[in-house]
């Protein structure tokens, strides 16, 4: 990444510390969150995934196998980190229908920094050093994505589970002798 000569040269980190900054705060403090949105995020964050896979093959491009590889071995390593986190996240019923609280996940967030982290790691000790590092970082990606759509899978069996136990059921209707 090419700075400006007049910018310090930490200047060009400063939007990924925002960025990671602000996931890993979210993660860590209890939220509010409606199915939809639950939902909303892992397909929003699965298109801008999508759109940096296809950026870094113009500029560093692999063969599309290698690619497919990776991205299937990062999905099936982040499926149990996800699976870990769902089944560890408190989740509550709260007075608006299709939202619930999901508790704080400190766990989370770190595992969102460790990752994108070591993705840049990747990219700074192996710039343009071929199709290893491009694979790497979509591999890594593509761990994130399974992370976040398993977690939420976790969490919305868990919702479900905690509306049917907030529903009563029907009375029995009474055997007559």
């Amino acid at each position: 990444m090419q700075g400006s000569p007049d910018a310090p040269a930490w200047a060009q980190y400063l939007p990924l510390i925002v960025v990671v900054v602000l996931i890993v705060v979210r993660m860590v403090r209890p939220q509010r969150i409606s199915v939809t949105r639950m939902w909303l995020s892992p397909i929003i964050l699965g298109v801008v995934v999508a759109f940096s896979i296809f950026a870094s093959e113009q500029l560093n491009p692999a063969p599309p196998f290698e690619i497919a590889l990776g991205l299937i071995v990062g999905a099936i390593a982040g499926i149990p980190f996800g699976l870990l986190r769902g089944r560890h996240t408190d989740v509550r019923l709260t007075d608006r229908p299709g939202v619930m609280y999901l508790g704080a996940s400190w766990q989370s967030g770190l595992i969102f920094a460790v990752a994108f982290g070591f993705r840049y790691v990747v990219r700074l000790v192996m710039p343009h050093r071929g199709a290893l590092s491009s694979v790497i970082s979509d591999a890594l990606l593509a761990f994130a994505i399974a992370y976040i759509c398993t977690s939420y899978l976790a969490i919305y069996k868990k919702y479900q589970a905690e509306l049917a136990g907030k529903i009563p059921s029907a009375p029995e209707p009474i055997a007559e002798a």
